[in-house]
C-alpha cells in the first residue's frame, strides 16, 4: 500500500480515460490541465474512442491517445485492462465512470485508481420530483476536478483548450475561398444529437436575415451527415454556405477557429468553439448547467428559459417533451437571442 501511495503522491505517466462524446471530451481538458499544473513532469496518455481521438490532436496536456474501437466487444475491454495492469502508469484517472471504463477498471489491480463520481441522485430529483440540491456554484468543470479535488490546494477550474495548427486554418480558409466565402464569417452549429435540443428552423432562418441587415459578414453552417436541420436552415437563403456533412472533425474545428463567432445549440461543437477561444451564442431548450449544458467563457452568451418549470428534463435532452409544446425552445424568439447578441458587443 505504501508503494501504492509514494507513486500516487508524485505520478510520471498517467492514463486518462474519456471514451466520449465530443462535448465531454472537451470539457475534460479543464481537469488535464490542472494536472499537468500540479505534476508538470507527468506524462498523460487519453484513451478514447477512435471517432472522437482527433479532437486531442497537437493537445499539448496530451502526450499520447490510445484509440478505442467503438464496435470492440467485452474480450477487447478485458484484454485492454489486462495490458493497462501490466504497464508503468502510476495513476489511472476514470473521467468518464461508464459500463465500459467500469469494467477496464475492475481488470487494473496493480495501479492506483481515481473515478469521476457522477451527481446521478442530484439530477434524479431535479428531473423527477423538480428539486434542485446542486449548489449555486456547480458547473461541469468543477465537477470534472472531482477526482484530483485532494491535489487542488485552491486552484481555479481553466478554461479548456484545443489546438489547430496554423496549417490547418490556411486549409481552412481555402475550402472557405472555394465556396466562396471571402468576408468574415459567423459558424452556425443548428444540430444536436436529440432534437429536443434544436431550436426551430424559421427561428434560425429570421435570426440570420436580421444579423445580415447588421453584419458584414458570412453565414457558415456546419453539422454532421444526419443534421438535417442545417439543410433546411441553408435553403433560406442562397448565400449560406452549408458545409453540412462535408467536413471532418478537424476540418470543422479549423473552421470555428477561422470564425468571427458561433451560434448554435448544446452541441459538442459549440463547447469545441469555446475551447478554440472562439466566443459563442449557446441556446439551451431541455438542459441546463445542471446537466452540463451552457458556456464556460465569461464573454460567451447562454439563452435560456429559466421560467420553465419543466427544465431541465434529462441529462442529455434525449426525453421527448410529453407537452403539447416545447415551451423550453419555442419562448426562445429570434428577437431574444438578437438582443442578447447586441448587448454581448458581438455586432
Amino acid at each position: 500500500m505504501a508503494f501504492a501511495i509514494n507513486k500516487i503522491a508524485n505520478p510520471k505517466r498517467i492514463l486518462v480515460i474519456k471514451f466520449s462524446s465530443i462535448g465531454d471530451i472537451v470539457l475534460t481538458m479543464s481537469p488535464l490541465k490542472t494536472i499537468k499544473s500540479i505534476f508538470p513532469s507527468a506524462k498523460i496518455d487519453f484513451l478514447t474512442l477512435i471517432n472522437f481521438a482527433p479532437i486531442l490532436e497537437g493537445n499539448k496536456y496530451v502526450d499520447r491517445i490510445i484509440p478505442f474501437d467503438r464496435n470492440a466487444g467485452f474480450i477487447k475491454l478485458l484484454k485492454t485492462g489486462k495490458r493497462i495492469n501490466k504497464s508503468d502508469y502510476d495513476l489511472v484517472i476514470d473521467f468518464h465512470n461508464s459500463l465500459r471504463s467500469k469494467i477496464i477498471r475492475f481488470i487494473i489491480r496493480n495501479i492506483p485508481k481515481k473515478y469521476l463520481k457522477k451527481p446521478r441522485w442530484k439530477r434524479f430529483l431535479l428531473f423527477r420530483f423538480r428539486k434542485n440540491i446542486f449548489p449555486a456554484d456547480f458547473s461541469q468543470l468543477k465537477l470534472l476536478h472531482q477526482p484530483i479535488k485532494e491535489w487542488m490546494n485552491d486552484k481555479k477550474y481553466p478554461l479548456p483548450e484545443l489546438f489547430i495548427s496554423e496549417i490547418e486554418k490556411k486549409q481552412a480558409e481555402t475550402m472557405l475561398k472555394r465556396n466562396s466565402v471571402k468576408k468574415p464569417y459567423i459558424t452556425i452549429i443548428p444540430g444536436a444529437a436529440w432534437p429536443q435540443k434544436t431550436w426551430l428552423i424559421d427561428n434560425y432562418c429570421k435570426l440570420l436575415t436580421d444579423l445580415k441587415n447588421q453584419e458584414n459578414a458570412d453565414f457558415v453552417i456546419l453539422g454532421g451527415k444526419n443534421d438535417n436541420i442545417c439543410n433546411e436552415i441553408a435553403k433560406c437563403d442562397p448565400t449560406i454556405i452549408n458545409l453540412q456533412g462535408k467536413t471532418s472533425l478537424r476540418e470543422s474545428m479549423s473552421i470555428i477557429a477561422n470564425s468571427k463567432y458561433v451560434i448554435g445549440a448544446d452541441t459538442g461543437l459549440v463547447h469545441a468553439a469555446e475551447a478554440l477561444g472562439k466566443r459563442v451564442v449557446a441556446i439551451l431548450g431541455p438542459t441546463s448547467r445542471e446537466t452540463g449544458a451552457g458556456v464556460n467563457r465569461k464573454d460567451s452568451i447562454t439563452v435560456e428559459n429559466n421560467d420553465i418549470w419543466c427544465r431541465p428534463c434529462s441529462q442529455t435532452g434525449k426525453r421527448k417533451c410529453y407537452r403539447d409544446e416545447q415551451y423550453c425552445m419555442t419562448t426562445i424568439t429570434p428577437k431574444i437571442v438578437f438582443s442578447k447578441i447586441t448587448e454581448g458587443g458581438l455586432l
